[in-house]
């Protein structure tokens, strides 16, 4: 049988492929031995017929060569050098409007700039996410615990004073010297990270499950604290979703309907009520009260910008610019009201365009998140999909009018360096998660993932 493997397996070419394969030939063969010699063969002959059973090694393994090797996202590779190129091209029309001819030198100049860091946010973005594509995402899983508790300091370290200053009562970046990142673009990364903890505490009970909510909390308060609420509130929705998956999935031997049923009611009523307390006695950030009233007031100075957003949108022609002054009105209209900007410059048709491709995005990475057969790789491929997809929501709509201004971004499109590595992070590690989508089995130890994993001691060349 050992030889029969061995020649089996020279035929594979992925070599992360072997060790599960091995299990799983080898498997077969030992239970068609039982078989044999509950017919009444002795062991060597049982042996020897089943594994004549299995088939020309050569052959035999040819065929699974085909069936278990690395795919590469073609399609979602596309879609990201669409976006890509997209929001090269925006950031960079915004120089030919008339409304940024209008504007203040120091304006023109910081929106040069900007375009300028786009641009170059891309190119290292498409640089991390081969990095990542190729180092694989159970590697990522094995140190998941170590990424996580980094995360985790650097936000505790941030909340304590350290990397700088706050801005109008937030804390916007962790980092040293020239080098620094987005505290809530940090945070966000989290969930996939998120995902890959999960599993390792897969086939845990109730204890299990609690470790797993307190590194669910932990996160989301200190984003919460920073304080970014809408932030926290995607973090918080990403990561009930993997748990629940996983809880469905049969990771922990508890009762699934009560937990799940359990789960959403506190999560989504304390923090309800956590707000309310807040609000009420004053221990929320100035802007965050003035965008709670604005919520829940007709008023015109509390829906002033909201208002505008709609006004805006009553113009929108279906092709060619509405002649609103979205330049000069909107602040910050290349990152969070980049699609309103798209809409009034270009027209409804190519808000149509852009929302086509978002979704196509989205789509694709819930596709291969769903039809993944390991489920490590599902989970944390969920994780991807939710803060791409939630930020896409909040920001079309806060775009359009339809509800107030969130902390969001329009993933490949928006300005801001961190948002958009991070987006090519998330889309590096799905592109990994599809490249092994048939290699790695349902079930992987992700604790005891390593380049050098060996099933079975057999020389390989």
């Amino acid at each position: 049988m050992e030889k029969y493997l061995e020649k089996l397996l020279l035929q594979i070419r992925c070599k992360k492929a072997r060790p599960y394969i091995a299990e799983e030939i080898r498997g077969h063969i030992e239970s068609q031995i039982e078989d044999n010699i509950a017919d009444g063969m002795s062991y060597e002959e049982a042996e020897k017929n089943a594994v004549a059973d299995m088939g020309d090694p050569v052959t035999v393994g040819i065929s699974l060569d085909k069936i278990h090797k690395p795919q590469i996202a073609w399609k979602l590779l596309v879609i990201v050098g669409i976006l890509s190129l997209l929001g090269i091209l925006l950031q960079q029309s915004i120089f030919y409007q008339s409304g940024y001819s209008k504007l203040e030198p120091f304006m023109q100049e910081m929106y040069q700039l900007e375009t300028e860091s786009f641009v170059y946010s891309v190119f290292i973005g498409f640089v991390l996410m081969c990095g990542i594509y190729f180092i694989d995402y159970t590697v990522i899983a094995k140190y998941s615990k170590i990424i996580g508790l980094f995360i985790i300091t650097m936000g505790i370290l941030l909340l304590a004073g350290f990397f700088g200053g706050d801005i109008n009562g937030v804390r916007y970046s962790i980092g040293f010297g020239m080098f620094r990142i987005s505290a809530t673009s940090l945070m966000m990364f989290y969930v996939p990270i998120y995902g890959a903890i999960l599993y390792k505490y897969r086939d845990g009970g109730f204890s299990a499950l609690l470790k797993s909510i307190v590194c669910l909390i932990i996160p989301v308060f200190i984003t919460f604290r920073m304080p970014n609420l809408i932030v926290a509130i995607i973090m918080m929705i990403s990561m009930l979703i993997q748990l629940t998956v996983a809880i469905l999935k049969g990771w922990f031997k508890i009762s699934v309907k009560k937990t799940i049923v359990s789960l959403w009611a506190v999560f989504m009523f304390l923090p309800i009520m956590l707000l309310f307390v807040m609000y009420t006695f004053h221990l929320l950030a100035e802007y965050q009260e003035a965008r709670i009233r604005s919520f829940f007031s007709a008023s015109r100075e509390g829906f002033y910008l909201t208002s505008m957003l709609r006004t805006f949108s009553k113009d929108i022609l279906f092709v060619g610019n509405s002649g609103n002054d979205v330049i000069g009105s909107l602040p910050e209209f290349n990152s969070d009201y980049i699609f309103s900007y798209i809409l009034n410059s270009y027209g409804s048709i190519a808000g149509i365009v852009v929302v086509a491709v978002l979704a196509a995005l989205v789509m694709f990475i819930f596709g291969a998140s769903i039809k993944q057969k390991n489920e490590l790789g599902m989970v944390m491929g969920f994780g991807c999909g939710m803060i791409i997809l939630l930020n896409i929501l909040l920001n079309l709509l806060g775009a359009l009018g339809i509800i107030p201004p969130a902390s969001s971004f329009l993933p490949f499109l928006s300005i801001g360096r961190s948002n958009i590595l991070l987006c090519y992070a998330l889309v590096g590690i799905i592109m990994s998660i599809y490249r092994y989508k048939d290699v790695y089995p349902k079930k992987i130890r992700a604790s005891q993932v390593s380049f050098q994993k060996t099933i079975y001691n057999v020389k390989m060349d």
